[in-house]
């Protein structure tokens, strides 16, 4: 399955953590260990800190014991996200809402989960939410998952105006400005998707803009170019997926 991004995760800390006993007993009591709160902070420590086996231990603990933590349910989601557990984070989102309806970034992710299964208009729905919310603190997230959305649907027009929308609300925002390149890309402009793609890379290190940025100098007849850019992309590839389409282009430059 392809890797899915997420764009933006803020994870609330209710309490920062002295474990001295002698700072333990002037806890108040909802945060003392073994409360619901205290674990699902633990929680929150651990998944900031990487470790999404023992951030899914605490949240699920903390669950047990309190079944209405909003943050502890949105957090398992974001857990089951990372690992592509696509059915498991819906479900913990769908939960999200069902405790607060107003939790916009749930209704951001299941746009992003039923972009992933190809269930258009349960995407667009839940991304719609998001991104026309008042209250919304990083609209420029829903719209961009918006972009994204229309593009893997051919539908380029659509694309191009939820990119403009989220421009306006962030026009430092990378994958915004990826998409961008991607729509200027299909409409055959590609100097001005290459600068798009360098100015999202300027903003958020990612190898796929570099790649993007391979690609068009390969469509320009500007081998070379493609050719550098390409092996830059493969000194910082990660996965063994996208280094093995790296290593394709670079073979049918080189042959």
């Amino acid at each position: 399955m392809k890797k899915i991004i997420i764009l933006l995760l803020v994870l609330p800390l209710l309490f920062c953590f002295n474990c001295r006993k002698n700072k333990m007993n002037s806890l108040p009591d909802f945060l003392k260990a073994g409360s619901p709160e205290y674990l699902m902070n633990e929680g929150f420590i651990c998944l900031n800190a990487g470790d999404l086996l023992q951030a899914e231990k605490n949240f699920l603990q903390a669950l047990q014991k309190k079944a209405n933590l909003h943050n502890a349910l949105y957090a398992l989601g974001i857990i089951y996200l990372r690992r592509s557990e696509l059915d498991r984070a819906e479900k913990y989102f769908k939960r999200t809402l069902q405790v607060k309806p107003d939790f916009l970034d749930a209704h951001n992710y299941l746009g992003v989960i039923y972009t992933e299964t190809d269930n258009y208009e349960p995407a667009k729905e839940h991304l719609l939410i998001a991104a026309n919310a008042e209250l919304y603190d990083t609209p420029e997230n829903a719209f961009a998952n918006l972009a994204r959305l229309e593009i893997k649907n051919n539908k380029y027009s659509s694309a191009r105006r939820y990119v403009e929308k989220g421009l306006v609300k962030n026009n430092e925002f990378a994958p915004l400005l990826n998409y961008l390149g991607i729509i200027l890309e299909h409409e055959g402009n590609y100097q001005e998707a290459i600068f798009n793609y360098e100015k999202a890379i300027t903003k958020q290190d990612d190898v796929s803009y570099l790649v993007n940025i391979g690609r068009v100098y390969k469509k320009i007849g500007q081998n070379g170019k493609a050719l550098d850019v390409l092996e830059q992309a493969l000194s910082k590839a990660k996965s063994e997926p996208l280094k093995k389409q790296i290593r394709e282009m670079i073979k049918n430059l080189e042959t």
